[in-house]
């Protein structure tokens, strides 16, 4: 088995710490009944294992020569008498070093993935130990000396281990990112393992080409492997990864499995056996407990391997990497490029073992500027620094990356429907995110279409999604990732008829927009003013408008045509939701309409003229004043200064007989309501006048006779000092609803009272007929 230099390295550091603490132990111990027997017993083990038997007893230093780095240092520290006071002492002062150094060692010995810093902890510790005035670290010092004279005797040491006694079969291959280790991803790690141990059959690791799929499948097989309660009988992985990039080309790999019947037939052979049918390895999976690993799914996914997948016994796990996703079968997690921090430190990382001195001393603005352009895509990183390797320049290579967009790319863009591929050249030709809505009708397609589109790029991972809250609901939209757009710009350009067309479009867009806001007759509370959530609602809005057009003529086939389109376009609008409230308020469907309603101040609370609107509703359709007034009070609390809204909620007070509510609420637009239009300016005057008059009956209800006269009185006064404009036919009216009370006070009242009433009556009887 081939082994990197990174490995290598570390492997010949500790070796050496190792084999100096050996001739330590062998210096200066000659009993060895002085060793425990579960030592004794484990060297004996270690020696069958190496040579194959123990021929005789051994010798004290036969079984030095097996111990491992944790059998020394404990075996010095146990025994201190035995060693110069100097010795002893600096073995202790160093075992938290040696400690450090003990799950590198293992990872290196069991073939296991090395962490990010195994190196530099590595290399920091055998440095202090090489300058120590204690002792004299011969092996150590001769072998970090080799290394800074000629690393080239690294490829010649054997890597023994004897100790890999895993409870989990495996045939995990050797990781290929040692060098760095796997930098930037604890939580993905942590959040597969966790599903790998949870409910989900399947799970898949998405993402473009190149952003370390591969690596994180490996990272969490080997930490199965590793569990110490381990919850799979094998961990079993089968790649179909058919090419690889290097700095020139893309090439083929020899040998590689290039179809769904391949893979399939080599689970077979990993799992149940050579000559195993399908039935014998379905068997298998379902009496053992399996985590099968398939990578790079995308070049082999055909109707066999969904079958197979979906064949899946409960108890067993499949997890694959793929640049598409399956769809119905799956968990998917989605894998996007690392932060901008890590994609630094592996860009640093990478320079440093490999010797780039330019990329690996730079500032870390430049760095950080370096990997954003490479869409902080680890593979993406390495290559770079593999280019710059061969002596090209950083810029040079950042600008001609067409070979790794290539790589990336591959076996995606012709995966795509006709719809999908159109869609991502729109996108190309409209940058920036864009929803659902205005994606249809830049491709003409319908809700359904855009949706199906959407959901094949988004399988892709060639889309970015964004989501922002929009009152209780959330308003999603999507662009092309900034790979694709890379890979689309150089390879796929729309052509230059298709770039006008949507240019075009998008100018009709603009001018829709302007002539919306021109329309908007600046009264927040007509029916027709759609409250905007922002730009991208210029779509939506003149479908509305549409229907409302519709709503108007009578056309009503038409009109819930074109709202049920706008709701699967915009399913999260409150706009949509309280124009299909209209429609059914108009076709007389008043309990679909208020669920309607109720669904809008779900999406937007916080909209004033939804609870207004509702109220109304309330108000007039369903006769239900409590609920009406609840509505006005919401509405007037987050919109102080409207007067219809204080108009209706003191109006919806007063049909409470609440008058002190209306009359508090009237005073509170008093000094505004002159400058409001002349429909307000009567609606006031009118509840001015309705205050007094009810407030009138009530009291003569209750026998307060007089008390009632003073209120009919306070409406006379009201009356006279409204100007002529208002004294139209309709508050006239409201004038003759006095007439019945004044009968009654005329015969309960005497005297001077009584003269008042008649008085009263006279003025009625020619005000209210005029």
């Amino acid at each position: 088995m081939a082994f990197n230099l990174t490995r290598m390295t570390v492997y010949a550091l500790i070796s050496s710490v190792e084999e100096d603490l050996r001739e330590i132990i062998k210096s200066h111990i000659s009993d060895k009944s002085l060793f425990p027997i579960e030592l004794h017993d484990r060297c004996l083990g270690r020696i069958e294992k190496d040579i194959g038997a123990v021929f005789g007893d051994i010798t004290l230093d036969e079984m030095v020569d097996y111990f491992d780095l944790g059998d020394t240092f404990q075996t010095i520290n146990s025994n201190q008498k035995e060693f110069p006071s100097n010795i002893a002492s600096s073995i202790k002062k160093l075992t938290k070093d040696f400690e450090t150094l003990i799950p590198i060692r293992n990872r290196v010995m069991h073939i296991r993935p090395l962490n990010f810093d195994d190196l530099t902890k590595t290399s920091e510790i055998c440095g202090r130990l090489k300058t120590s005035t204690e002792y004299s670290w011969n092996k150590v010092t001769e072998t970090i000396d080799k290394l800074s004279e000629d690393s080239s005797f690294l490829f010649g040491l054997e890597v023994k281990n004897y100790d890999d006694l895993s409870l989990v079969s495996h045939n995990l291959p050797m990781p290929d990112f040692d060098e760095t280790g796997l930098i930037g991803r604890d939580e993905e790690i942590k959040k597969i393992k966790q599903l790998c141990y949870g409910g989900f059959p399947v799970i898949s690791i998405v993402g473009e080409g190149g952003v370390g799929k591969s690596a994180l499948a490996l990272k969490v097989a080997y930490e199965l492997v590793e569990d110490d309660n381990p919850k799979f009988d094998a961990v079993v992985w089968v790649t179909s990864k058919t090419t690889q990039i290097t700095v020139n080309e893309i090439k083929e790999i020899d040998g590689a499995i290039s179809d769904s019947l391949g893979v399939i037939q080599e689970i077979s052979t990993q799992t149940a056996g050579e000559s195993s049918s399908f039935d014998d390895v379905i068997d298998y999976l379902a009496n053992f407990k399996i985590a099968l690993f398939i990578d790079n799914l995308e070049t082999i996914l055909d109707d066999n391997i969904k079958n197979f997948v979906s064949s899946l016994p409960i108890g067993s796990k499949i997890i694959i990497t793929s640049r598409i996703g399956l769809g119905a079968f799956e968990f998917p997690v989605k894998l996007e490029g690392i932060e901008e921090n890590y994609a630094s430190q592996l860009l640093r990382s990478t320079a440093k073992a490999r010797g780039v001195d330019a990329l690996a001393k730079i500032e870390e603005k430049v760095s950080r500027r370096y990997v954003g352009r490479m869409h902080r895509n680890p593979s993406y990183i390495k290559w770079f620094v593999s280019c710059v390797q061969t002596g090209k320049a950083p810029e040079a290579v950042l600008q001609n990356s067409d070979l790794f967009l290539d790589f990336c790319m591959s076996n995606v863009y012709d995966f795509l429907s006709e719809s999908a591929q159109q869609l991502t050249s729109s996108l190309l030709c409209a940058p920036g995110l864009k929803d659902i809505a205005e994606l249809a009708y830049l491709n003409g397609f319908n809700s359904l279409e855009v949706q199906k589109s959407i959901q094949e790029l988004m399988a892709t991972n060639m889309l970015s999604q964004a989501s922002k809250s929009k009152g209780a609901s959330i308003k999603t939209t999507y662009e092309l990732s900034e790979l694709a757009r890379s890979y689309l710009g150089k390879h796929h350009k729309p052509t230059q008829k298709f770039q006008k067309l949507i240019r075009d479009k998008r100018n009709k867009l603009n001018s829709l927009f302007e002539q919306q806001m021109s329309k908007r007759n600046g009264n927040n509370y007509s029916i027709k003013n759609v409250k905007f959530r922002d730009k991208a609602d210029r779509i939506i809005v003149k479908m509305l408008m549409d229907s409302f057009g519709f709503i108007s003529s009578g056309k009503h086939n038409q009109a819930i045509t074109i709202l049920e389109e706008a709701h699967r376009l915009a399913p999260d609008y409150f706009e949509v939701a309280r124009f299909m409230a209209y429609f059914h308020q108009k076709s007389g469907n008043l309990n679909d309409a208020r669920k309607q309603y109720e669904l809008a101040i779900v999406l937007a609370p916080d909209t004033p003229q939804l609870h207004f609107w509702f109220g109304k509703f309330l108000l007039h359709e369903e006769e239900n004043v409590d609920e009406a007034v609840e509505q006005f009070k919401l509405a007037h609390k987050l919109d102080r200064d409207s007067i219809d809204v204080a108009l209706a909620l003191a109006r919806g007070y007063l049909f409470q007989h609440n008058f002190k509510g209306t009359e508090q609420t009237l005073r509170s637009i008093e000094s505004s309501i002159e400058q409001s239009d002349l429909h307000q300016q009567k609606m006031y005057y009118d509840t001015e006048i309705q205050i007094h008059y009810r407030t009138a009956d009530n009291l003569a209800l209750e026998g307060q006779y007089r008390e009632s006269l003073q209120s009919f009185e306070k409406m006379k006064n009201t009356f006279d000092d409204l100007d002529d404009s208002f004294k139209d036919h309709h508050i006239r009216k409201k004038l003759k609803k006095s007439q019945f009370t004044i009968n009654k006070l005329l015969k309960n009242l005497q005297g001077d009272e009584l003269d008042r009433v008649n008085g009263f009556n006279k003025w009625l009887e020619k005000e209210s007929v005029s």
